[in-house]
């Protein structure tokens, strides 16, 4: 009996690991496959399937279920394993972002469908096992939150091990040997299953897939070009006969592109002298293309050591800059291909310091034989690169640069259609400039490039962000400290930290002169006009607030707090958007258009969203709670909708502001899973010893998960800032330290709940429980809309709003409770 237990709880261990590491994997996939706003996509599929799967066991039959629940949890683990594979190929194959966004109606059902799946076989297992089973209920339950928190780090040691295609192969594998784990009486007709007539053994069936199918994931590890990879790029269709090199970790998905040979180089923004006779065909280069997670592109030019080769670099605007004089020590923030880093050399600069947050590009061009050899930059006397967030190095590293360059971290198509309109940004807020400017020499120069066809209109968050950084720092009149060039698509906007001296501004205006660049903005000389010029008038952050509430589009400045600078499109006239989405009237509508895209995009998930939680969840459990009580069944709805709804939004702003503080979106998807999964648990435990059942303990408790919320709301830039210096480690456990308090006290609102309306009626466990899942469904989609309408700050104190409410739902069931008790006597 002891060992059947023993097995028992090691298969709950594994399934609640995995379901959390599968999260975790299919959000890495979805940034390569889709734009990075729609990873969080697989937090809703997620609670859609679990739900399901919980529904399952609440609305069969409670004696059949005791009675075979190991059965049950083996044979839906296969189950689950199966549609594990199910679930990555659609996720590979089926295109979830096209140029047309009506097609998004037919792909996305059938991809949340594919993926959901999977989790609906995990959610019957994990419920049958909490419910269901013979053991412990207290144990069972630590032991799941015991494998999903583990699970949640686990997978960033996988992704940084294999591909994450292959690592969601081998966890299928593990599913099908876990299912082993449940134990099944010999003489159980759930032994075998029919199908076509013929009876099969499910453990022979289970031990034969599992090593079918790890035998394909280590294949597909093996080869020198995988099998098993993602085709469907955005919007483009790539396959591997295109790439040379190919690199996943927990970052992004790095790829190479088979070397161009005797071509034109790659410029940014090009000078127009470069489209005359004269300059036609004069400079060719033999370069590859750095491509990161399908879309992000930066030229990898091959170099051996002779810069007369490379004498287009003068054309490019982004490297503006640099021809001013006294630059001796430069800064650059994504080293990418080393594109920027060949520009400070070729410019004559000594000491250069590169970083960048991925490991994979830092390798390419310091220890891949063939790559760093081929770029021959990290061997350059005086070039320093580190893998490191660029925030925190600045931080750590009191070093006073001559220039600090942050080139077009994205790409044009990318930008073009909104790809990281819903994504928080760490680089572009009024803080991280701050950082930035701050650590610049007295007359050091930040310069910074973005995509921009019309720099008047197009480029005003850019120059918002500089001027409210510049007015923090207490300057008066920013426009004394900028200057901005335009060529071709690309905008560069050049921030000093001391007014720009004459030297400064006649080496750029000489420089935009003979390379025919257009000066938008440079002190004594240009002002520019349009909104551009509006923002440049302005005295004040308020000034830039006031402009910006005139203006069609939102331009206000980006903070760590509402750090979503690529997006401009106004939530609050969803029509606009939508005619945005839809028509574009001309290129300077193009990158509006893109990030009308990505909102109309969310409108479409939390549609979707809405139709399955209504038409799957809500209208089949109606006849549940027919003939129950109404003060009772609209105080518990309440409940469950508030505690569902205030948890997501609590934790989907943790999710977009510690993606902002830990340098990168997957360690804020994995540390805040881990600690809220856990901490939660803790919460939930702790319940069953000291349980809210009064309502003064209750009342309590609910202003206090409020009073949290609203205090880490208003601490949580304070906190940034105090711990910006140190390792990503312990800011890892700083976030932990945040976390935990939270989720221990969110942990209490579930059983509370259920403890409450089963001692009214226990047959309206199943209408509560998929209440509360339908509103975690929509919370996940609904908090990033509030994160990006109000701030993520305000977003948290909605959240600890709902829990608040609550007060107000313990009246009414413990006055429900009280009128059943006086109408039984």
């Amino acid at each position: 009996m002891k060992e059947r237990a023993l097995s028992f709880y090691f298969g709950v261990f594994l399934i609640s690991g995995m379901v959390m590491a599968l999260q975790v994997m299919q959000s890495r996939i979805f940034s390569v496959t889709s734009w990075y706003h729609l990873s969080f996509l697989v937090i809703s599929l997620a609670m859609f399937g679990l739900t399901l799967g919980a529904l399952k066991i609440y609305r069969g039959s409670e004696e059949e279920f005791r009675k075979n629940y190991s059965v049950l949890a083996r044979n839906h683990m296969v189950a689950f394993a199966f549609f594990i594979i199910i679930g990555l190929f659609a996720q590979l194959y089926i295109p979830l972002v096209s140029e047309d966004n009506w097609r998004t109606f037919i792909h996305l059902p059938i991809v949340a469908v594919a993926t959901s799946a999977a989790y609906y076989h995990a959610g019957v297992v994990i419920t049958a096992a909490l419910t269901r089973s013979p053991y412990p209920i207290g144990r069972v339950y630590g032991i799941d939150l015991l494998g999903a928190g583990l699970g949640c780090l686990f997978v960033l040691f996988i992704m940084e091990t294999i591909d994450s295609p292959s690592g969601i192969v081998f966890l299928s594998a593990i599913a099908f040997l876990g299912a082993l784990t449940f134990p099944v009486p010999k003489d159980s007709p759930g032994r075998k299953f029919n199908f076509g007539g013929k009876s099969y053994d499910v453990k022979k069936l289970a031990v034969t897939m599992a090593f079918v199918v790890a035998g394909i994931g280590f294949l597909n590890i093996a080869l020198p070009r995988p099998l098993i990879y993602p085709i469907n790029l955005k919007t483009m269709t790539v396959t591997q006969k295109d790439i040379d090199y190919d690199a996943w970790n927990s970052i992004s998905r790095v790829t190479v592109t088979n070397e161009y040979k005797d071509v034109s180089p790659f410029l940014w923004g090009p000078s127009p002298l470069l489209k005359t006779d004269e300059y036609k065909g004069k400079f060719k280069v033999d370069r590859r293309q750095l491509v990161i997670d399908g879309d992000a592109s930066t030229p990898i030019t091959y170099f051996d050591g002779d810069f007369s080769k490379h004498g287009y670099l003068e054309y490019d605007v982004t490297n503006i800059a640099y021809t001013t004089p006294g630059i001796e020590k430069s800064a650059i923030i994504g080293v990418g291909g080393g594109r920027d880093l060949m520009s400070a050399r070729y410019f004559g600069v000594k000491e250069i310091y590169a970083m960048d947050v991925n490991p994979v590009q830092v390798r390419l061009l310091t220890t891949e034989p063939y790559f760093a050899k081929h770029t021959g930059l990290g061997e350059l006397p005086g070039v320093k690169i580190f893998n490191q967030e660029a925030r925190s190095w600045f931080r750590q590293n009191r070093i006073k640069f001559d220039t600090i360059q942050m080139s077009l971290i994205d790409t044009w198509a990318a930008t073009g259609a909104g790809a990281f309109a819903l994504s928080e940004n760490g680089l572009y807020t009024v803080e991280a400039w701050t950082i930035f400017i701050s650590n610049l020499s007295d007359h050091g120069l930040f310069t910074v490039s973005r995509w921009a066809m019309d720099t008047e209109h197009e480029f005003t968050r850019t120059l918002s962000v500089a001027m409210a950084s510049l007015f923090g720092m207490g300057v008066e009149d920013p426009t004394k400290h900028i200057a901005i060039f335009h060529a071709g698509r690309i905008s560069t906007i050049i921030v000093s930290r001391s007014p720009m001296t004459q030297e400064q501004i006649e080496a750029m205006r000489k420089t935009a002169t003979d390379k025919q660049f257009d000066i938008v903005m440079l002190p004594g000389y240009a002002v520019p006009g349009g909104a551009l010029g509006q923002i440049s008038q302005a005295k004040s952050v308020k000034d830039i607030n006031l402009v910006s509430d005139t203006l069609p589009m939102d331009v206000t400045p980006s903070t760590d707090m509402r750090p979503f600078f690529f997006n401009q499109a106004r939530m609050s006239n969803p029509l606009e958007v939508m005619r945005m989405a839809l028509t574009v009237e001309s290129q300077y509508n193009v990158l509006y258009a893109g990030q009308a895209k990505a909102l109309f995009n969310l409108f479409i998930i939390i549609g979707f969203s809405l139709l399955m939680v209504v038409f799957v969840i809500i209208m089949p459990l109606l006849k549940t709670v027919k003939d129950k009580g109404n003060l009772f069944i609209k105080a518990g709805t309440l409940y469950f909708v508030l505690i569902g709804l205030g948890f997501m939004l609590i934790e989907i702003s943790f999710l977009q502001a510690l993606g902002v503080f830990l340098g990168h979106p997957i360690y804020g998807l994995s540390i805040v899973l881990f600690s809220l999964i856990l901490s939660a648990g803790v919460g939930s435990l702790i319940s069953e010893r000291v349980p809210l059942n009064g309502l003064g303990r209750q009342v309590v408790w609910s202003v206090l998960t409020c009073a949290y919320a609203v205090m880490i709301s208003f601490n949580m830039t304070t906190l940034f800032d105090i711990y910006a210096e140190v390792d990503l480690l312990t800011r890892i456990l700083v976030s932990v330290a945040m976390i935990f308090p939270a989720g221990i006290l969110m942990g209490f609102a579930f059983p509370t709940g259920l403890t409450l309306t089963e001692k009214f009626d226990t047959r309206a466990t199943a209408w509560f429980w998929g209440i509360n899942g339908a509103a975690g469904i929509l919370g996940s989609t609904v908090g990033i809309a509030l994160n990006m309408a109000i701030g993520i700050d305000k977003t948290m104190i909605l959240g600890g709003a709902c829990y608040a409410l609550l007060s107000l739902c313990f009246l009414g069931l413990n006055a429900a409770e009280k009128n059943k008790a006086d109408l039984a006597r």
